[in-house]
């Protein structure tokens, strides 16, 4: 009997792992096992503040009593946050966690962890304590732990000795999911000092120093009215605090003091907070902190978003700096406001190392926004698509590349669909069907998912010495109506993810993809080949894109 629970107990622990791996859009986590049963290694990567975008390593232990008592967790990446190092002493202690959580004891230890809890739980609240800017504490109320641009600087290299002396844990890491913003016209914020009117290229950060826009106002429906500005962050040093403002004191009351002061503010640490009138300032963290490399940041405004973006000198293309919590101008967040004049205020404080400038970079008439809801052009009504497109997107492409990585699939193979290129597969092809045939598929099963999340099954992956494909299955849209027709279906095609090098031809792809099709089994004949069938269909989502 103890034999058969213990076998239990190890193939519920798999399945929880499965679902980690699976979901890593929202955990941002792969596990990978190890010679010890019951024991796997770990990378995450928290989406905001200090550790945003950043490999910690540290690895999971199964106790013999689980689920009745929690996974040990062992974090070797050290992060200067007090509870998530609380005990670094235990690293090699398999009954001791290095963090200080309640969900990391039972409950009958003081603790809250409960059977019916899962490993994906697990990560799910040590991340939430990761990116939260008030950590909790085990007695007492949260402590705010603020991060300065030194300890940023502290932060990153200890990231690096960690990861480096365990790379060959994970050699490869999984893409991290980043949003592309959308460039949009915008006219050009200009900046002055405080009771001065010339316009500034430049910034100069001396001791503190304090610059303002022109008067702009929100929340304006019957016109549609944008403001950008770029500016060019290399100067910047580890003892220059930069903030962005948007409120309505200009250049005063920049930490929201005051009953009246509605703001909406962001700065290099990735520590943002909001505020509106009559309640108090609230802080928290937002996105990457932005002195990673020789960044150029668009900080735009319209009439119901406030967003920053960063270049990527991988893609050349800007980036979303961080999710949505402080992006919204809508009445729900800052209260109404249309009637009310705002400002863009640009806080630079010097305090310590050498007095410096930023510039203010010629944003070429745009900024840079968050995508808005996808909006068929007339055209395609008027005119015959010859080809219809699935794209997955930025995030659901980086899931995708995070379970090849976890299979080790391909891990020095250039990467074909990325940030860069998102995945997708044409679903429709007009030169495949008779001029009726095609009417009929566009009219009828097309047409109406235009507007919808369409969702995809992926059902294993695939690869040989030259590529790295993964294979989908039905489709259907997101209210999980009648999947499409089977002809329809039987022309989904794999999507090639990866591959060795330029010289890989098209043909070679299509030999590979026509073997597997030929014999998706478990006996191969084919040497080189490999076939993974995943454990549980992955579902992704896109929408379409007619050509």
């Amino acid at each position: 009997m103890a034999m058969r629970t213990a076998l239990q107990s190890l193939a519920r622990v798999h399945k929880e792992i499965e679902d980690v791996n699976a979901d890593f859009h929202s955990l941002r986590t792969v596990l990978k096992e190890t010679e010890n049963q019951l024991k796997w290694n770990f990378v995450m990567f928290p989406n905001d503040g200090a550790l945003s975008h950043l490999p910690l390593i540290g690895e999971l232990i199964i106790p013999d009593e689980y689920p009745d008592s929690p996974p040990v967790l062992h974090l070797f990446t050290r992060t200067f946050r007090f509870n998530v190092d609380a005990y670094r002493g235990m690293v090699s202690n398999d009954k001791k966690s290095t963090m200080c959580f309640d969900i990391l004891n039972k409950k009958t230890a003081g603790g809250t962890w409960e059977p019916e809890y899962t490993i994906s739980c697990l990560f799910a609240s040590l991340m939430q304590a990761l990116v939260s800017q008030r950590v909790p504490q085990t007695s007492g109320s949260d402590r705010p732990e603020f991060v300065t641009m030194i300890k940023l600087s502290q932060i990153k290299k200890e990231v690096k000795e960690a990861y480096e002396s365990r790379k060959d844990i994970f050699p490869s890491l999984p893409l991290i999911p980043t949003i592309q913003a959308t460039p949009i016209k915008a006219k050009r914020f200009v900046f002055t000092r405080l009771g001065e009117s010339s316009t500034l290229d430049w910034l100069n950060f001396e001791e503190e120093n304090i610059y303002v826009s022109q008067r702009i106002h929100l929340q304006d429906r019957k016109k549609t009215r944008t403001w950008s500005t770029l500016l060019d962050l290399r100067n910047l040093h580890p003892g220059v605090v930069f903030s962005v403002i948007l409120s309505n004191k200009p250049g005063a009351d920049l930490v929201g003091k005051k009953n009246d002061t509605i703001l909406i503010r962001n700065g290099v640490t990735g520590t943002a907070a909001k505020k509106k009138a009559k309640e108090p300032i609230a802080w928290f963290y937002h996105g990457k902190p932005l002195n990673d490399r020789n960044l150029s940041v668009c900080v735009t405004v319209t009439n119901d978003q406030f967003t920053m973006a960063y270049k990527d000198d991988d893609t050349n293309t800007f980036l979303v700096h961080g999710d949505t919590p402080i992006s919204k101008l809508e009445v729900a967040q800052i209260g109404r406001v249309d009637r009310m004049p705002f400002y863009l205020t640009i806080l630079l404080k010097r305090r310590s190392g050498s007095q410096g400038f930023i510039n203010v970079l010629d944003q070429k008439g745009f900024g840079y926004i968050h995508t808005p809801k996808i909006q068929i052009p007339e055209t395609i009504q008027q005119t015959r698509p010859t080809s219809v497109k699935l794209v997955l997107g930025v995030e659901q492409t980086a899931r995708l590349q995070g379970i090849i990585d976890f299979y080790n699939m391909g891990k020095d193979f250039k990467i074909q669909r990325g940030v860069a290129s998102p995945a997708q597969c044409t679903l429709f092809d007009y030169s495949d069907y008779d001029n009726e045939e095609s009417t009929k598929i566009i009219s009828e099963v097309y047409t109406p998912l235009r507007d919808k999340v369409v969702e995809m099954n992926v059902t294993a992956i695939v690869a040989d010495g030259d590529c790295v494909a993964v294979l989908t299955g039905a489709h259907r849209n997101s209210n999980k109506e009648a999947e499409v027709d089977s002809f329809v279906d039987r022309k989904v095609p794999p999507i090639v993810m990866r591959l060795r090098d330029n010289s890989v031809k098209q043909s070679g792809v299509d030999d590979l993809l026509r073997r597997i099709a030929e014999d998706p089994q478990k006996d191969w004949v084919h040497v080189g080949d490999t076939y993974i069938r995943l454990p549980q269909l992955i579902k992704v989502q896109g929408r379409l894109q007619f050509e």
